[in-house]
């Protein structure tokens, strides 16, 4: 019989021995330490800091492993950031889904979701198929070099600065206009997303977060985050108020200056969602620069039972409930 096991009671030893997982490679920096997982496993969902994995075992067998974090402003969110399964093990991918998603849900959890590339027709069959996943956004990667973007060293960007804390509130309704009204459910932003973390050395995680304001009536019209965990990839998200998307290729100009001054041989991924009303005209504006897409996926969401603000008349005052899988 098949048992879902956290990776905390699992020895290390038995997960080196795993050639057979389809794309898994041992790497124990990859996993929490002990004790320290036996410790955040005990935690309550809302002091949830750190990954979280769970293996699957039938007869003394390691079939496939899941890993979840929690959305860093919104505990009650966790995205399935990996997902490895042997071949033609369909049936343990159910398994190990339908666990972790009951199991949060029963520690107050109320969406989850998972990226996944569009042409993985074997991904997208496990969670859209088989465990009613909706596909909700695609999202586009490029990948920047150093030297595949030149600009003028000289260019200033007088009307690009670093956020301010104080300033949460109105890059809040800056982002979350910008969201399609139907999608807004499923990425719909609150105010810690915008503020800096003081604590970002416990993931190893440092993030860099600016706005675009006129200098004139000091009114932001563009928000973006430049993130990194290894100060050589780099990872940036943009929005930009319609009309205002020709300041994107500013945007990627600046990136490049200032990551250039923290390491000479940086790789910039660029994210790009479709559920912003103006995502097209971020995508021609990289398409003028020639740039190519890399890699286009699939945003897939399982909300469960959530609660509807009643002072949002986007939701028009309803309360959004999918059912769920009865846990095994």
């Amino acid at each position: 019989m098949a048992i879902v096991k956290n990776l905390a009671f699992i020895s290390s030893d038995r997960l080196k021995k795993l050639p057979a997982l389809n794309g898994f490679e041992y790497n124990s920096s990859s996993f929490t330490p002990f004790p320290l997982d036996v410790i955040h496993y005990l935690l309550p969902l809302k002091l949830k800091f750190l990954k979280e994995s769970y293996a699957v075992i039938d007869n003394g067998r390691i079939y496939g492993l899941i890993t979840l974090e929690a959305d860093e402003c919104n505990r009650k969110k966790l995205k399935i950031s990996q997902l490895f399964l042997e071949e033609n093990s369909i049936e343990y991918g159910e398994l190990l889904i339908n666990y972790v998603v009951n199991k949060f849900l029963a520690k107050g959890a109320e969406s989850f979701y998972v990226v996944v590339d569009e042409i993985d027709e074997r991904m997208l069959k496990l969670f859209c198929d088989v465990c009613k996943f909706r596909n909700v956004a695609e999202e586009y990667l490029f990948k920047l070099k150093k030297s595949d973007f030149l600009y003028d060293k000289e260019t200033t960007f007088e009307f690009i600065r670093f956020s301010k804390n104080s300033e949460s509130s109105k890059i809040l309704n800056l982002y979350n206009g910008l969201i399609n009204s139907h999608q807004l459910p499923s990425f719909e932003a609150n105010e810690k997303h915008f503020k800096n973390n003081i604590f970002v050395g416990i993931k190893n995680k440092v993030s860099f977060r600016y706005v675009l304001e006129c200098n004139k009536s000091k009114k932001i019209f563009g928000y973006f985050v430049i993130s990194t965990k290894n100060n050589k990839d780099f990872i940036l998200e943009a929005a930009l108020a319609p009309s205002y998307e020709v300041y994107f290729a500013d945007i990627l100009k600046f990136a490049k200056s200032e990551i250039s001054k923290r390491n000479t041989g940086w790789v910039l991924h660029l994210k790009i969602k479709s559920c912003f009303i103006n995502y097209n005209a971020l995508l021609e504006v990289i398409k003028n620069y020639d740039f190519k897409c890399t890699k286009k996926s699939k945003i897939l969401v399982k909300d469960l039972f959530k609660a509807v603000k009643a002072d949002n008349p986007i939701y028009d005052k309803r309360i959004i409930f999918n059912d769920i899988t009865p846990a095994y």
